[in-house]
């Protein structure tokens, strides 16, 4: 059976110039069409143009030939027509099924390409590319699968991985440069190796002699082989070859299955072969398995090979998040892979290079090849500082998804045991919403119980709702285990309520009427203790100013909303409410509002829940505001602190805490972070992330609004400094982003509130930090 995330397809000839697809997608039944067009000469030629006009070196923004949107319209061009031969009929349609359903769990698909027919090998798959999702590989991982006997498990890497460089420079090739290529894998592999969980040896070879040394039986052997070198077509005998030279020094084309009985003689085999060389990834089209990484196959479980050419920058920046995946935190090869094609795409936008890693594998067992097993304090410190590497990097991939209008607004999955089987809804997974940018709410999900996985690709829901200006948005728990999401959105000046109640993540249920009419600014949403389950309260902007409140009764049959009710008019037009229930100790519960009216910030009270029982502190309790307030309590505390964050209006975030252990619950003087960029709408919430010995902990997540932009910031228990994980490359805080050199002197995650250089240098750092460059 194929795993559920999963779009295994199969392409034959049907040897009379046409092909057939098969697709199988988890537990659902295969679709096959045939008669499927695919003029491969074509194709092959205008990839050939494609790299021409990126010059001979590779296909990088800087390439001669013409400009990047030339390019990319070649690129897009060969894409869709590769895409329309993956995709024909029905499948295109169940495609998109399959990735939305993926997206609303929060996860990516795996595409699996089985080719039985020898000159579809040749074709550049890794730009398949569609009108609606874009470059797929951007987005899902893709592999090609060379289904072989002997699957393989992981390995046990305890304490080190073994990284092995081979440079074949015999005297009568190009030469390479042997000294620019050990430089760029050493940064790559710096951190791994400066923290013990990774070895990198690095060897020049003259000749196949001096090869064969390197793989004898009592040779150390490696994990990882890093082959850099020259292949070609070997006309005669009609496969693809790496080329070294005899003790002669006179040309020996050497095969794939010759290199893979090679160096499988030594002690240690490898899991994993790399080839870094020109035309490694190119095939035959007489034999399936004469390209020289297809016929590494039979000997170890994945091979990465470049089927372009790829410039010194693009691949330090491949290796260095590809290893950091793979070596230190063990994450599955295609991940691996695809978090390294994403770091390029990053390191230069306007470059085409991140199409050039193609990842072979035997079959869906040989995924993950590694079981990292770290011990020392030191292996253990590099892997958590590897893995904040990772978050970064999943943060500027999804923002690169993602466009937003109005408000965001997260929440991290309820976690209760009860819930069992609801294996969508984990106890950590983060849901994100916010506006669609024509009409509808936009989702993201993070699973958080899969260890490296990405943000899901952004997917529409509730597109009747027409054009929606703001959201509010509770997890609810109504009884007998249930969990729902209760989604309030404004419409105009009405409000309308959804929910979703099953297993489902994408369906969605909406009322037929609205809740409620003359609305305006960002509503919030929260469920009370107030009954048994607690009611939901409703605290909304006025259209004729002040706030309009609202009740629904979970304890009586239909859920019926109260009628809203006005208060506070005195406030004026009111632009956006944050709202909690807080806990004050004695057993006492009260609702607390914070409003923003002008660029002041007011605060309101109700301690019984109903509606006409609001009080106001007479005075502002800041000023400097805009955009949304968002108000929480501290559960880190006793009886636990309000948290308050706000976007500034000089720039940036202000953030305030009440101490409600103290007389007179004073609130702080606000403090200002990341003001050197234009927020205007934010969420934050309390997560289970960064707790000790098993107690459950209390970092703040943060996503803030930047343009039409997301930004992700974290923030640990206090004293711990904001920390900015690039959610958006427009505007980062650029310590975030520094070198490995430099992040490494002093935190593996840097101040946010300590990045005082601005948005214009950003290009130049992101790729320093992409490259490990000074």
């Amino acid at each position: 059976m194929v795993e559920r995330n999963t779009f295994a397809l199969e392409i034959s000839s049907d040897h009379d110039g046409t092909y057939s697809v098969t697709a199988t997608s988890g537990t659902e039944p295969t679709v096959k069409v045939s008669d499927v067009p695919l003029d491969v000469e074509k194709i092959r030629e205008r990839s050939g143009l494609l790299q021409e006009s990126s010059g001979s070196t590779s296909m990088a923004s800087r390439s001669p030939g013409g400009s990047f949107a030339t390019r990319d319209l070649s690129a897009r061009e060969i894409g869709d027509e590769l895409f329309g031969a993956l995709f024909p009929g029905d499948l295109s349609g169940l495609y998109a099924d399959r990735r939305r359903q993926a997206a609303a769990r929060g996860e990516s698909l795996r595409m699996m390409l089985r080719m039985d027919a020898p000159e579809l090998t040749t074709l550049p798959w890794e730009l398949i590319h569609s009108q609606d999702f874009g470059y797929l590989c951007l987005d899902d991982e893709v592999v090609r699968c060379v289904d072989l006997p002997r699957p393989l498990g992981p390995t046990s890497t305890e304490p080190q991985v073994l990284v092995k460089g081979i440079v074949s420079a015999p005297p009568f090739a190009k030469p390479v440069d042997v000294k620019s290529e050990e430089r760029n894998l050493r940064r790559s592999l710096r951190w791994l190796a400066d923290g013990s969980v990774a070895r990198l040896s690095w060897v020049k070879v003259e000749n196949w002699a001096a090869m064969l040394e390197q793989f004898t039986a009592k040779s150390e052997g490696c994990h990882v082989l890093h082959y850099v070198g020259h292949g070609e077509y070997d006309e005669e005998q009609q496969a693809g070859a790496l080329i070294f030279s005899d003790l002669q020094g006179r040309k020996r084309l050497v095969h794939g299955d010759d290199f893979g009985r090679a160096i499988q003689q030594a002690s240690l085999q490898p899991q994993l072969v790399v080839l870094n060389g020109c035309e490694t990834g190119k095939g035959s089209h007489d034999d399936l398995y004469s390209s020289v990484a297809a016929a590494l196959l039979s000997f170890v479980p994945a091979v990465v090979a470049m089927q372009f050419a790829v410039s010194d920058s693009a691949a330090v920046a491949f290796s260095r998040f590809f290893y950091q995946a793979l070596v230190g935190l063990g994450r599955p090869v295609d991940v691996a892979v695809h978090q390294g094609r994403v770091a390029m795409l990053l390191h230069d936008p306007d470059s085409l290079e991140w199409a050039t890693p193609v990842l072979y594998v035997r079959d869906d067992n040989d995924i993950r090849l590694f079981d990292v097993v770290q011990r020392t304090p030191t292996s253990k410190r590099t892997v958590e500082s590897v893995r904040h590497d990772e978050e970064r990097l999943i943060a500027a991939q999804a923002s690169k998804s993602t466009q937003i209008h109005g408000n965001p607004v997260l929440i991290q999955k309820r976690p209760d045991p009860t819930l069992r089987g609801r294996r969508e809804f984990t106890r950590s997974d983060f849901e994100l919403v916010f506006p669609g940018w024509r009409s509808g709410i936009v989702s993201m999900r993070r699973k958080n119980d899969v260890r490296g996985g990405p943000w899901g690709p952004p997917y529409s829901i509730l597109p009747d709702l027409g054009r929606v200006g703001a959201i509010g948005m509770v997890e609810s728990m109504l009884g007998e285990g249930r969990s729902s999401l209760e989604v309030v959105a404004r419409t105009g000046e009405e409000l309308k309520f959804a929910w979703n109640d099953s297993e489902d993540p994408a369906h969605w249920h909406m009322l037929p009427a609205p809740i409620a009419g003359r609305a305006a600014g960002i509503p919030a949403l929260v469920q009370s203790g107030h009954g048994n389950p607690g009611d939901f309260h409703l605290v909304c902007p006025a259209a004729g100013g002040g706030l309009m409140s609202m009740r629904r009764r979970n304890d009586r049959e239909g859920y019926p909303w109260t009628t809203p009710y006005v208060f506070a008019p005195g406030l004026g037009e009111v632009a956006a409410v944050g709202l909690v229930e807080s806990v004050l100790g004695g057993g006492r519960n009260g609702l607390q509002l914070v409003v923003r009216t002008g660029d002041e910030l007011r605060f309101l009270w109700n301690e019984t829940a109903e509606s006409t029982d609001w009080q106001e502190l007479a005075d502002p309790i800041t000023d400097g505001a805009m955009g949304n307030p968002v108000l929480i309590q501290d559960r880190t505390t006793e009886p636990g602190d309000l948290l308050l964050a706000c976007p500034a209006a000089a720039g940036g975030m202000l953030f305030l805490r009440r101490r409600n252990g103290v007389d007179g619950l004073p609130w702080t003087m606000p403090y200002f972070v990341a003001q050197e960029l234009e927020v205007t709408a934010l969420t934050m919430i309390q997560s289970t992330y960064g707790g000790e010995d098993g107690r459950p902990g209390g970092n703040l997540e943060l996503i803030a609004r930047v343009g039409d932009s997301l930004e992700f910031f974290w923030k640990g228990p206090r004293p711990d400094f904001w920390i900015h994980n690039t959610f958006g490359p427009q505007h980062p805080l650029v310590e975030a982003l520094g070198s490995p050199e430099s992040s490494r002197e002093s935190s593996p995650r840097s101040s946010a509130e300590s990045s005082p250089e601005g948005v214009p240098r950003f290009l130049p750092r992101v790729r320093n930090y992409l490259t490990g460059r000074q």
